[in-house]
């Protein structure tokens, strides 16, 4: 299947979850199985996820729409013949269902070796940066964020903290300017710099490489700092050994330090271990800097508060937890678009001091009325997703999805989604454009904040999405599928509501994580005033 067909499956796959498909969209479906085998794959492995859905509404959950008809049923003729081309969808899925659930239970109860075409997930590194602290990377070294899994190469720190952890079990904190290259889970090279290494009982034999001497360490504590060829060597708690060349091993102790100069010369030194950021420095710094970063966030909030485009603002600033109400941020006040929260709980957001919503549960969402009408719009929201559990989990979503209606959500594949309705809801008139990025979610991002931002241009008739502050993808809009005109109405932060069946019945689209900020604008913001927003909230 390439990947144009592959995109329009994909937009009609998901018109169907909308309940907006038509007759012809539903004949152009049947073509595309007919005739591609990659397609009707893809199709198969949908309806999996469709099946698995149904089961929790069986369980006494919900179920997703993707189980009913489309909202605009066809005429009684293509009744029939859907409903026929469904039973024979349906006898193939259960054939493959019953396939899948065999290579199931090989691949639990029959060992690896037996079956060589059982693939597992796989990850990359050696080690993780679990703590930056005013970090800047020199101009060659790509930018490390906090959370990010290391591979073997070089740490090029130009200034600042930066505290990685081998997958060893071994912690060193590294103090810019300097250089590290990482060679394994239990070794590394430095180059120049200063590091302080802590190493317990499991990492025993973690070694750190400068020039031509090795110190391997013995479960230990001890400090390494480096300048040209001499090496500087300090033992706080513990034992390593030094290897060098053909020399015999040396031995150092609690309180011992050494200086090995350019030509292999050994003289002794004093122990300085205040020189050397331990743990504890690092994380009073580390708290002084998330205090610094809340002050600046809470300034930029305060005058974004106040900005006359503004459609509603929320800080996510509650503090008293039976309160249900999410309150808009903006001033003056309007009280009418404070929303309420139903289900998702409060918990601790991007910093100590302020909250976030998390939502868990098909339940889990926050209802709000936005009336009125606009033109261009801009969402931004800083976001932390545990898992895309969902085939669409949702960001913001209007209740129906009417002419002028924004829907902004996450694919399971990882990519951004945001489309308008340009027409009002029936089989004639322009599909929607639906903007889908690069998929930019992977499970290494899981349990961190991200800022995400798309941009509905009217008057260039684009769709931009950005993660954190930069472009992820850039769209043109054709004449036919532009909403000139847009309204929001009822609609609901973190989930969709659905309200479109003649019972409880609702597709389940609700984010698994957490959101701790959302803004509407009614404009399209420029690429400098993401980038801003980005630099003034980040943790």
């Amino acid at each position: 299947m390439n990947s144009d067909r592959f995109d329009e499956l994909e937009s009609l796959l998901i018109d169907w979850e909308d309940g907006i498909l038509n007759d012809a969209g539903i004949d152009r479906v049947r073509e595309i199985l007919r005739t591609d085998e990659k397609a009707r794959r893809h199709f198969a492995k949908l309806q999996v996820l469709t099946a698995s859905l149904k089961l929790e509404s069986e369980a006494g959950l919900t179920r997703s729409s993707a189980d009913t008809l489309p909202a605009n049923t066809p005429k009684p003729n293509s009744v029939r013949n859907w409903k026929r081309w469904l039973v024979v969808a349906a006898v193939a899925f259960i054939a493959l269902a019953g396939r899948l659930a065999v290579l199931e239970f090989k691949d639990r109860f029959i060992p690896a070796t037996v079956t060589s075409n059982s693939e597992e997930e796989t990850s990359s590194g050696i080690a993780v940066i679990t703590r930056l602290v005013d970090a800047k990377w020199a101009s060659e070294q790509q930018p490390i964020a906090a959370g990010d899994a290391l591979s073997p190469g070089r740490v090029q720190l130009k200034s600042g903290l930066a505290q990685i952890e081998f997958f060893c079990g071994a912690t060193v904190i590294l103090e810019g300017p300097a250089e590290l290259e990482l060679k394994s889970a239990d070794r590394a090279r430095i180059h120049n710099g200063r590091l302080r290494a802590q190493v317990p009982p499991a990492a025993r034999g973690f070694t750190i490489v400068a020039g031509e001497l090795n110190v391997v360490d013995l479960g230990t504590e001890f400090g390494l700092a480096v300048s040209g060829d001499t090496a500087n060597v300090q033992v706080f708690d513990g034992e390593v050994e030094l290897h060098d060349g053909d020399l015999e091993v040396r031995n150092l102790t609690t309180g011992n330090a050494v200086v090995r100069s350019h030509d292999g010369q050994y003289k002794e030194t004093e122990v300085t271990p205040k020189t050397f950021v331990d743990v504890a420095a690092l994380e009073t710094r580390a708290n002084s800097n998330r205090s610094a970063k809340y002050q600046r966030w809470k300034s930029w909030s305060e005058s974004v508060a106040t900005d006359p485009r503004l459609i509603t603002f929320h800080t996510f600033g509650q503090t008293d937890v039976r309160d249900r109400t999410l309150l808009a941020a903006m001033r003056p006040a309007n009280p009418d678009l404070h929303g309420a929260i139903v289900g998702a709980r409060m918990i601790d957001g991007r910093w100590p001091e302020k909250t976030a919503l998390e939502f868990k549960r098909p339940s889990d969402r926050v209802r709000v009325q936005i009336p009125g009408e606009f033109s261009s719009l801009t969402f931004a929201a800083w976001v932390r997703i545990d898992s895309l559990d969902r085939r669409f989990n949702s960001l913001f979503l209007t209740d129906n999805y009417n002419e002028g209606e924004p829907h902004w959500q996450i694919l399971e594949s990882g990519q951004l989604y945001f489309s308008v309705r340009p027409v009002a809801q029936g089989p004639d008139g322009p599909r929607d454009f639906k903007a889908l990025s690069e998929p930019f979610w992977n499970p290494s991002l899981s349990g961190r904040w991200i800022h995400l931002a798309t941009v509905y241009n009217v008057e260039s008739a684009t769709i931009a999405h950005y993660l954190n502050g930069k472009v992820l993808s850039e769209h043109n809009v054709p004449p036919q599928q532009l909403a000139r005109r847009t309204q929001i109405g009822t609609a609901s932060i973190g989930n969709w509501a659905a309200p479109t069946q003649p019972d409880e019945r609702f597709a389940i689209r609700n984010l698994n994580g957490r959101i701790d900020e959302l803004v509407l604008f009614n404009a399209a913001l420029s690429s400098d005033e993401i980038a801003t927003m980005y630099e003034n909230g980040k943790p």
